[in-house]
């Protein structure tokens, strides 16, 4: 009888003490990442969330390796133009920012042609040596090419911002 009220004791101590030592433990420290400015943490990491309530799109740089030339390639992505502010700029400015988005959207075509450019040669070698193509080359050199092809997305999309904030600090219209 003894042995019975034994186990089943064990057996509710077995049960409850998970329960218990989980309630047990170091009570939480304040959280870094709430309290850091997400600018000071974009500027250290690449791969940093920075969310903004009036932001519309994504404006963490890319890793340096992805606009730098790889495999001695020599393409070299274009710089992304500089953000602007639409309420505070002037018309000159806006026109100005729309040049300099064109001539972004000139240079990356020109940048991913490059690495396209490259690429065909590279497969045209290894053709010609009876050899395999490098993977890890093409990944790289299309990931580049992906990469360049969103910061167009965005470059658009940042100007469309500053233009429309142009136009609304000057239309009067109440919110």
């Amino acid at each position: 009888m003894w042995k019975k009220i034994g186990l089943g004791a064990a057996l509710i101590a077995a049960f409850v003490a998970p329960a218990a030592l989980h309630g047990v433990g170091a009570t939480p420290g304040p959280q870094a990442s709430l309290t850091a400015q997400p600018a000071k943490q974009a500027a250290s990491k690449s791969f940093v969330p920075v969310c903004k309530a009036d932001e519309v799109v994504d404006t963490r740089p890319d890793p340096v390796w992805v606009g730098s030339s790889f495999a001695h390639d020599n393409c070299w992505a274009p710089k992304m133009p500089a953000l602007m502010d639409g309420y505070s700029a002037t018309r000159e400015e806006i026109v100005a920012g729309m040049n300099v988005t064109d001539r972004y959207m000139a240079s990356a075509d020109a940048y991913q042609r490059c690495i396209s450019d490259f690429l065909a040669a590279q497969k045209a070698r290894s053709a010609k040596a009876g050899k395999p193509v490098n993977a890890m080359l093409i990944t790289i050199e299309n990931h580049r090419i992906a990469a360049s092809q969103e910061n167009k997305k965005k470059a658009d999309a940042l100007i469309k911002v500053a233009i429309n904030a142009f136009n609304e600090l000057g239309s009067e219209c109440p919110e």
